[in-house]
């Protein structure tokens, strides 16, 4: 009953973590914070940085982020899997070892699973919805 309990409580909190900061009703784009931006850019330019928003975007920099990430979940994954699959097979009949090897096995690719459909449900999310929303 209590694991029930604090599941729905921890649904509540993600659901109000997700969905509250769309309800804040602020005013988009101000002129001081245009004339602000406007500024900003005219002094990278003038030290010779590039300004394109080709270049430097918050989605493309998120991307890398979330790439890296994705990465160096994928290193761990193989890091795992190598290390159960040498315990296995040293595991000389050792059926605790070989119990243990499966465990980590198990473990390694339901937390890949979760990182794939966490990157994937983000994916739809920002795709559906901020993209077009702009």
């Amino acid at each position: 009953m209590k694991n029930h309990i604090k599941s729905i409580i921890c649904a509540i909190w993600l659901g109000c973590l997700l969905f509250l900061p769309s309800l804040a009703l602020a005013q988009a784009g101000t002129s001081s914070a245009t004339g602000l931006m406007q500024k900003l850019e005219n002094v990278a330019k003038e030290g010779g940085y590039e300004t394109s928003p080709d270049i430097a975007s918050t989605p493309k920099i998120v991307g890398t982020v979330i790439g890296a990430f994705l990465g160096f979940l994928g290193l761990v994954f193989l890091v795992l899997m190598i290390i159960a699959g040498y315990n296995w097979m040293t595991a000389d009949g050792n059926e605790e070892q070989v119990k243990k090897s499966k465990n980590i096995i198990k473990q390694a690719i339901i937390g890949m699973v979760v990182a794939v459909a966490a990157y994937s449900i983000w994916n739809f999310v920002f795709q559906r919805f901020i993209l077009l929303s702009n």
